[in-house]
């Protein structure tokens, strides 16, 4: 390297050095290439969002907060659809031979629509495997409620009554829809009667085949010992009263009379 090589070098380095005051100009040009620079990244990761996303708030471009987010989704409109899950009332519980039982009632609502009635009768197989039997289609359940009426009795739990019934029906007066069935199972006895009534029926008279009977009457909460005392009681879901009673030892169901609202 000759002497004017090494003159021309340092000629150059001579012209990359600033003396003196502070150069604010050149910060400022850094700073703006920085910020440029930055700039670039924000939006190159904006449009990626956008991409994936389709919306973005570019609160990290200038003027922003300096961050990059994306924007919060739009709630989407869903159908009012029900919970699918049927209202459970406990009817009646005791005691017998050192055995817990209790009778209880499922009552699932009516679908409005074909979409609803398809997906009632998937949640009531996956709930506890019920099934109208008189079902042939998922249409059949359109505008009905279901009902299905489960004995306990010790380790054993089966459903005894089930039925779809129109929305609108209801008992009046006098009427009922009664059903008498065995209780302890493999017995065969008819000692469990299960019914429905109007909601202003004043009592119910279960008549039994060894001349005796029991009276009910509208009742609400449980005994003092926690048992479900027999009687009338609403249940959630239905347009109905319910009433549970059991024939004593040794007789079975003979019959059924409702005594009507007082006039």
């Amino acid at each position: 390297m000759t002497h004017r090589d090494i003159a021309l070098l340092l000629a150059d380095a001579a012209d990359g050095v600033e003396v003196g005051i502070a150069p604010t100009q050149a910060l400022v040009r850094g700073g703006r290439r920085r910020r440029a620079r930055r700039w670039a990244v924000a939006a190159a990761a904006a449009l990626a969002i956008v991409g994936t996303t389709g919306t973005v708030a570019l609160a990290g471009l200038p003027g922003g907060g300096g961050r990059v987010e994306p924007s919060a989704p739009r709630p989407s409109a869903t159908p009012d659809i029900p919970r699918y899950q049927p209202h459970r009332t406990d009817l009646a519980s005791g005691m017998e031979d050192g055995k817990d039982w209790e009778v209880y009632v499922d009552v699932w609502d009516a679908p409005r629509d074909r979409e609803e009635a398809e997906a009632e009768l998937t949640a009531m197989g996956q709930y506890r495997g019920e099934w109208p039997a008189s079902l042939e289609t998922a249409a059949d359940l359109l505008g009905k409620r279901t009902y299905f009426v489960h004995l306990s009795y010790g380790v054993d739990d089966s459903v005894v009554i089930e039925n779809s019934l129109p929305e609108r029906d209801s008992e009046a007066g006098t009427d009922r829809d009664v059903s008498a069935v065995q209780f302890a199972p493999g017995t065969g006895a008819q000692r469990l009667v299960v019914g429905r009534v109007a909601k202003d029926a004043r009592e119910v008279t279960c008549a039994w085949k060894d001349g005796s009977s029991t009276v009910l009457r509208k009742v609400s909460g449980p005994r003092p010992n926690g048992e479900l005392a027999p009687g009338i009681r609403s249940a959630e879901g239905s347009p109905d009263a319910w009433f549970v009673c059991l024939a004593p030892k040794g007789t079975v169901y003979k019959g059924v009379e409702v005594t009507g609202p007082a006039r």
